[in-house]
């Protein structure tokens, strides 16, 4: 009996839905997939995969996604949106700073990469008497490398911090409020720097001060001792501090506490005279500590042999030592860096000196 009562309810359920829709043609009806052909099962076919159905089960015409005969989409079709119009001239999502306009906004095509800080080192070429205005980390410290041996500052401001380590200052203020600093030699007050230092909010950097050669050369005569690179030269006996300058030289490297310069026209170069080899100063480099002055030039053999350099050919009574690197035996047209180390003589520190006028010597 139960079993009757069963297929008698099977009947009911797959003929149920066929007389409805007889009764009513206009009613969609769900078509009737086996489960082989709703697993994909290979080798039976069904009218799923012939053609497409919407959701009510009906077939889809093509015909309703045809663009009429102006080339338009018919009313009832939504228009796909292009993929670039979600990222073509979009204004960005970040916040509007303090009185920013909406059209001041940039677009996200027209961004690029993310911006970047520069915080390489920075150089300011600046005369004496002149005042520079230099961007500097707030919150941070800030590194200013100075010309000078040894730089004095005079700042008013109270709540900046200034700390002087050699011929560097190291500068430090947690306020927007611009700082100024007067540097100069210490010891030498009638020549000095300016610099207003402004606080914002960027990275720190480093700042190279540089001043011209010619200016620099006469604040660093004027100036006196050098006492950086004289404590240097005393400590070690003669002969062994000059074999240590000249060796120290011709690796590339400066003795130290002192300063290297372009030569100037002020500047009086060796007297140094060989057959066969010329010598060149004029656009070589000079380097200044308290006791010596080293003049770095280049010869060259003008001859048609082989020439042996020989130290003796640059002697003079102002002469220390001199050196040639990395020859000495040079071949025809070959050069070499040839050092002559200048005693300097006794500073009379009461003696108030002048600039010549027409650029000769002091």
């Amino acid at each position: 009996m139960k079993f009757q009562l069963t297929m008698i309810a099977v009947g009911l359920a797959v003929a149920g839905p066929t007389a409805f829709a007889q009764q009513y043609p206009d009613m969609p009806v769900s078509p009737i997939v086996s489960t082989a052909d709703m697993m994909g099962a290979p080798g039976t076919g069904s009218a799923t995969d012939e053609q497409q159905l919407d959701e009510y089960g009906l077939p889809v015409s093509h015909e309703d996604h045809a663009a009429n005969d102006n080339g338009q989409p018919n009313g009832s079709e939504m228009p796909i949106a292009p993929v670039g119009v979600l990222s073509k001239n979009v204004p960005s999502a970040k916040p509007l700073a303090t009185g920013q306009k909406v059209h001041d906004v940039k677009k996200i095509s027209e961004q690029g990469d993310e911006a970047k800080y520069n915080t390489k080192p920075i150089e300011v070429t600046t005369q004496f008497g002149q005042t520079e205005l230099v961007n500097v980390a707030m919150g941070h410290p800030t590194r200013i490398v100075t010309p000078f041996m040894k730089p004095s500052v005079l700042k008013i401001d109270e709540d900046a911090i200034v700390s002087v380590k050699q011929n560097v200052i190291y500068f430090a203020s947690d306020k927007r409020t611009p700082v100024t600093l007067h540097v100069r030699e210490e010891g030498y007050e009638a020549q000095s720097i300016t610099l207003t230092l402004l606080p914002q909010k960027i990275p720190p950097r480093e700042v190279l001060v540089k001043i011209p050669g010619r200016e620099m050369a006469d604040a660093n005569m004027f100036a006196g001792r050098n006492e950086t690179a004289e404590k240097w030269e005393q400590s070690n006996p003669y002969e062994q501090t000059l074999v240590q300058m000249l060796t120290t030289i011709a690796k590339g490297e400066l003795p130290t506490g002192y300063r290297m310069r372009d030569f100037l026209p002020s500047d009086e170069a060796p007297l140094c005279q060989q057959r066969g080899l010329r010598f060149v100063f004029e656009e070589g480099q000079v380097l200044t500590g308290n006791d010596f002055t080293v003049y770095i030039g280049v010869v060259r053999n003008m001859a048609d042999q082989a020439i042996e350099f020989v130290e003796t050919n640059c002697a003079s009574r102002e002469v220390a030592s001199v050196s040639a690197w990395p020859d000495v035996y040079l071949a025809p047209g070959q050069e070499t860096e040839v050092f002559v180390v200048d005693k300097d003589q006794p500073r009379e520190s009461n003696t108030r000196r002048r600039r010549s006028l027409i650029g000769g010597g002091q």
